[in-house]
């Protein structure tokens, strides 16, 4: 998907796979684009990934409520500016999420982790309640712009264990926060980045960056259309053994314009230290192979 405005260009690309553990796909993901000029200077495009939990179909339900919710209520909302309108799509979310689990006795208990980014302008803002992740790849270095709301997180940020125990903790997937878990959710916001051409924006499930190293996705994305990287990165996780849903959604800078390019380069040390109308909307229904509840 090809996109263009006054300050740069992108191409986007995602994928969404059950994996080769699960039968039921759990993960949903959501990209839109307004088609009005005055839409897209007010808001940009919105990249969402949502992972659901709660049991089977339980979780594709929350996750794409999840999507669903955040895309209308970020773009619904004329007040305030992108920041305060991304932190308030998620806390509907979690409204949205906790309603449907009140349908059904057999949802009790069901939620989903999120991560968005809002791109508008140059200019990318990131959210995220959970451990769906958001990286930013430049010069061939992969950065990770969020933070796990997990377990093992808080026992690494606390020197418990270390990075390379984290990754094969038995309770490496226990959540800390989710949409639907609590009446009141913590989402966490990040500061803007920007972005500059040649970066690529990830933002993919915990079955993606649980099996492929940030290393590999630096390797994979280079000198590629954002949908063969999406394609790539799957295909790196199933390879991995795929032991959960996967998902990922691309986004590389093309190009952009002369001003930017330069204001870009005079904040890029300091941004990376810190850390048509086209609605898509996708999730992947059950699968002869196996997708995390």
């Amino acid at each position: 998907m090809l996109f263009s405005s006054t300050n740069l260009q992108l191409d986007i690309g995602h994928r969404t796979d059950v994996g080769r553990k699960r039968d039921q796909n759990e993960d949903c993901l959501g990209i839109y684009r307004p088609d009005r000029s005055e839409e897209v200077a007010r808001r940009g495009t919105l990249l969402v990934v949502a992972d659901g939990m709660g049991g089977y179909a339980a979780g594709e339900i929350a996750s794409r409520a999840s999507v669903e919710t955040v895309i209308g209520a970020y773009y619904g909302d004329l007040s305030g500016g992108v920041e305060e309108t991304l932190v308030r799509a998620l806390r509907l979310a979690n409204d949205r999420v906790r309603e449907e689990a009140n349908r059904d006795a057999a949802r009790t208990g069901m939620g989903s982790t999120i991560v968005v980014a809002a791109i508008r302008g140059s200019d990318l803002v990131a959210a995220n309640v959970g451990d769906a992740r958001a990286y930013l790849v430049r010069h061939g270095r992969t950065t990770q712009i969020s933070h796990d709301h997990s377990w093992v997180a808080e026992m690494v940020a606390e020197g418990q264990i270390t990075l390379d125990e984290a990754r094969y903790h038995p309770m490496r997937h226990v959540v800390t926060r989710s949409l639907g878990g609590t009446p009141e959710v913590n989402v966490e916001l990040y500061p803007r980045i920007r972005l500059q051409e040649s970066d690529v924006a990830i933002l993919c499930s915990d079955g993606l960056w649980g099996a492929v190293s940030p290393e590999k996705i630096a390797q994979d994305v280079q000198s590629k259309s954002a949908q063969a990287a999406a394609d790539m990165l799957v295909a790196a996780a199933n390879e991995a053994g795929g032991p959960d849903n996967i998902t990922a959604v691309v986004c590389r800078v093309l190009a952009m314009s002369v001003r930017d390019a330069a204001r870009t380069r005079r904040q890029d040390a300091l941004q990376l230290q810190d850390t048509q109308p086209l609605t898509h909307i996708e999730s992947q229904s059950s699968s002869a192979r196996g997708g995390r509840d």
